[in-house]
C-alpha cells in the first residue's frame, strides 16, 4: 500500500510537470548513447540512467539525426532542441516514457531501505524508514525525473549494504556481490566515487573486530578490482590502458594526477576519465548560485545543512536529530559496524559534497546520504521504550501526510521555516524550487485567461510554444500586459531565455522590478503572474 501511494505521486507528477533543466538533455544523450554506441556526448555523468530512461523512448523511435552528433559531442544541448523540435507532436510522452524507469528506481530505493532497515534494526524501524523514504519530499521530487540523483542514491545505498556482508563474514560470492554494486553505482553518477573511501572505512572497522583480520581488507581489494571492470564493461572498454595527459584535462586535480603518472596505464575508460575531467572542473569553476537573497560565484560551506533543513519535513527533522541520538546511545544497536553504517556514508559524503564543490544547485546533490538518514530516523522506533516507539510512530505519519499534500509540487516543497509557500523563493531557487518544471500548467493559467498573451521570463530549456504558450520574452520597456517571470530571475539569477528560436542571457537581476510586487496569480510556487 506505501508502495501504491507514492507510486501514484510520482505518476502524477511525472505527467504533470513540463521537462526540466537537466532532463531536458539528459534523454536525448541517453538515446544517443543506445543509437551510436558513443559516450561522449553530455559526460558530466556516466550513461548508465539516462540508457536506462532512454530504453523505453528509444522502442518509441523518436526522430533525431543522433549519429551527426558524434562529430560535435560538445553540443548537448543542440541535441536538446533538435530531439525537442523533431519530436514536437509527442514531446511530453516521450518524456513521460523516459521517466518511467526512474520511478521504478524510486520505488526499489523504498524497497532496499525496507529491507535493511528491518534486517538492521526490526520490523517495526524497516516499516518507519521506508514510509520516510516513500513520502520524502526530496525523493518524489527527483524520483519522477529523468535524472541522474535518485539513482545514484540507489546505487550507494546498494554497494554500502552490500559491503557488510562482505565484511562481517567474507565469502566469494559477497566480494563479488559488493564489487558488480560498487561498479553498477559508479555508473550512475561521478559523486559515487565517494563510496570506496566509505567501504574503506567501512572494511577498517570489520578488521577490528575480525579473525584475521586480513580477510575484510581481502574483500574489499577484491570488490574494487571488480568495480573497475564493470565501470569499463559500462563503458565498452573503449580507451582503457591509455595514460593520463595533462594537456588534454581541464580539472586541476587530475592534471597534478597526471603529472605524477607519467606514462602509467590508466585501468578506466577514456570516456569515464574525460567526463570525471569536465565535472570536476565545472564543480570546482565560478558559478551563480542562490542562497537567501543573496548570489555567489563560490558558494557557501553552510548550504547543503541549510537547504535539508528547509526542504525535508519538519517531523523528518525531529527523526533524524532523535536517531542520532538514540544510536548515539546505543539504544537501537550496540554493533559497531552496523553503528558505522549508519553513520560514516551520510556523513563523509556529505563532508566530501561540501568541500568538493562550489556549485550549490540544489539539495538533490545530497541524495546518496538519504537512505541513511531514514534509517538513522527510523531508530527511535527500534529503541525498546515504547513511549519513544510510539513518538516515532506519530512523526513518520505526520511525514507522510505533510508531504503527500505538497502534490503535486515537490520540487518546490519547502516546509514552515522557509516562511509562506509562495514567498520560499527568498530562500532557495534553481532545483530547489523552480527548474522548468510549470510549463503545462501555465498553459492551462493562460486558457482559463482566454489565451491572453504572455511576457514571460521562465527559467527553463523547453520553448513554450511546445506547450501551445502564446507570448514574447521580456525584454526592453515594461508597457500594458501580463507578465510571467520564474522566482528564480525574481532571487537575480542569470540563465538563458528562449525566445522563439533565440537565445539570450539575461543579466542577473534583470528581473528584479517584480519582486516585490504583488503577484496577480503564482502557479507552482514558481511562476509569478503581474498584470499591469
Amino acid at each position: 500500500m506505501l508502495l501504491a501511494a507514492a507510486a501514484t505521486v510520482l505518476v502524477i507528477e511525472a505527467i504533470g510537470d513540463s521537462e526540466t533543466v537537466d532532463e531536458f538533455a539528459h534523454l536525448p544523450a541517453g538515446v544517443y548513447y543506445l543509437r551510436t554506441g558513443h559516450f561522449d556526448l553530455y559526460d558530466l555523468s556516466p550513461p548508465l540512467l539516462r540508457e536506462l530512461a532512454a530504453l523505453p523512448v528509444l522502442a518509441a523511435r523518436p526522430a533525431g539525426d543522433f549519429a551527426d552528433y558524434t562529430r560535435r559531442p560538445e553540443e548537448h544541448w543542440g541535441l536538446g532542441y533538435e530531439f525537442m523540435e523533431k519530436n514536437r507532436a509527442r514531446y511530453h510522452a516521450l518524456y513521460v516514457l523516459g521517466r518511467l524507469p526512474m520511478i521504478g528506481l524510486a520505488l526499489a530505493l523504498v524497497v532496499a531501505v525496507h529491507a535493511c532497515g528491518t534486517r538492521l534494526l526490526g520490523a517495526r524501524a524497516g516499516l518507519g524508514a521506508a514510509a520516510l523514504a516513500a513520502f520524502c519530499p526530496t525523493v518524489l521530487a527527483h524520483g519522477h525525473l529523468v535524472g541522474t540523483d535518485v539513482g545514484a542514491a540507489l546505487g550507494v545505498f546498494l554497494a554500502a549494504w552490500a559491503s557488510l556482508g562482505a565484511f562481517r563474514a567474507p565469502t566469494v560470492a559477497r566480494t563479488l556481490v559488493l564489487g558488480i554494486t560498487l561498479g553498477g553505482a559508479l555508473l550512475t553518477k561521478f559523486s559515487a566515487l565517494a563510496l570506496y573511501p566509505i567501504v574503506a572505512v567501512l572494511a577498517a572497522v570489520a578488521a577490528a573486530g575480525a579473525r584475521p583480520r586480513w580477510r575484510p581488507l581481502a574483500a574489499l581489494a577484491g570488490a574494487v578490482a571488480l568495480s573497475v571492470a564493470i565501470v569499463n564493461a559500462g563503458y565498452l572498454g573503449r580507451g582503457t590502458g591509455a595514460p593520463l595527459v595533462a594537456d588534454q584535462l581541464h580539472s586541476p586535480t587530475l592534471r597534478a594526477v597526471a603529472a605524477r603518472l607519467g606514462a602509467v596505464p590508466v585501468p578506466l575508460p577514456a570516456e569515464f576519465i574525460d567526463g570525471l575531467d569536465r565535472q570536476h572542473f565545472e564543480a570546482s569553476s565560478t558559478y551563480p548560485v542562490y542562497l537567501h537573497g543573496e548570489l555567489s560565484w563560490t558558494g557557501w560551506w553552510y548550504y547543503y545543512p541549510v537547504a535539508f533543513a528547509l526542504k525535508e519535513t519538519l517531523p523528518m527533522l525531529l527523526l533524524v536529530a532523535a536517531g542520532a541520538a538514540t544510536l548515539a546511545l546505543g539504544a537501537a544497536t550496540r554493533d559497531p559496524l552496523v553503528r558505522a553504517f549508519l553513520a560514516v556514508p551520510p556523513l563523509l559524503f556529505g563532508v566530501l559534497l561540501v568541500t568538493a564543490t562550489d556549485i550549490d544547485l540544489g539539495l538533490r546533490y545530497l541524495l546518496p546520504a538519504y537512505p541513511f538518514l531514514f534509517l538513522v530516523a527510523a531508530a527511535p522506533l527500534a529503541a525498546g521504550r515504547r513511549a519513544l516507539a510510539g513518538v516515532g510512530a506519530l512523526l513518520v505519519a505526520l511525514h507522510v501526510a505533510v508531504s503527500a499534500a505538497a502534490t503535486p509540487h515537490h520540487i518546490a516543497y519547502m516546509n514552515a521555516l522557509a516562511g509562506p509557500p509562495d514567498q520560499r523563493w527568498h530562500w532557495l531557487v534553481d532545483s530547489n524550487l523552480d527548474w522548468g518544471q510549470e510549463l503545462r500548467r501555465l498553459a492551462a493559467y493562460q486558457r482559463t485567461r482566454g489565451g491572453v498573451k504572455l511576457r514571460l521570463a521562465y527559467f527553463g530549456r523547453v520553448a513554450p510554444e511546445t506547450y501551445g504558450i502564446d507570448y514574447e520574452a521580456i525584454q526592453g520597456k515594461l508597457g500594458p500586459g501580463t507578465y510571467v517571470v520564474s522566482a528564480s530571475y525574481l532571487a537575480g539569477l542569470p540563465y538563458f531565455l528562449w525566445d522563439h528560436g533565440t537565445m539570450y542571457e539575461p543579466r542577473p537581476h534583470t528581473f528584479a522590478m517584480f519582486a516585490d510586487r504583488k503577484p496577480t496569480a503564482v502557479i507552482g510556487h514558481s511562476l509569478f503572474v503581474y498584470d499591469q
